[in-house]
């Protein structure tokens, strides 16, 4: 189990760049999720001023973060009578942000530093890939992740393109 996830964050390949039309993005990112959204009474906006937002990015391996960040958001909310996640994207001084921001439990400020490293995890089942994998995926692209987390408020991640 280790060994294969250390493999998975040694093996992104390069990124195949090409438009992604964001609004479509996140269109069939909701299409994958919405059974289990719907499941578990999850209140999800996707906001977009621009619907005609365009990204150069390689379509699947940016899918692959915002899954990954949507199901953490996803298990943070799990316990929140109001649960509420938003998936966005603007465009702030030339650079297109995605962020994808929760109502749920939030990220203690010691363990913050901590989540992008391999093999940390607070979850019961997790490997500690995702996050470590998201990051990788993003300076592939040469983009940052960044988060801004309150315990007890939520959490919003930061994708920087």
């Amino acid at each position: 189990h280790f060994a294969k996830s250390y493999r998975m964050i040694n093996k992104v390949d390069q990124p195949q760049l090409a438009p992604i039309q964001i609004s479509q993005l996140f269109e069939h990112i909701y299409q994958l999720l919405e059974p289990t959204l719907i499941q578990k009474n999850i209140d999800v906006d996707i906001i977009l001023k621009n619907t005609r937002l365009i990204l150069s990015a390689d379509v699947n391996l940016i899918e692959q973060v915002i899954i990954n960040l949507m199901l953490n958001a996803i298990d943070a909310v799990k316990n929140r009578e109001e649960a509420y996640i938003s998936l966005s994207a603007l465009e702030v001084d030339g650079k297109v942000q995605i962020r994808i921001e929760d109502n749920g439990a939030g990220i203690p400020a010691d363990l913050q530093e901590q989540i992008f490293t391999p093999f940390f995890t607070t979850k019961k089942t997790g490997t500690g890939v995702g996050l470590t994998l998201s990051k990788q995926i993003m300076l592939l692209h040469k983009g940052t992740i960044f988060l801004n987390s309150t315990e007890g408020k939520g959490s919003v991640f930061v994708l920087q393109f």
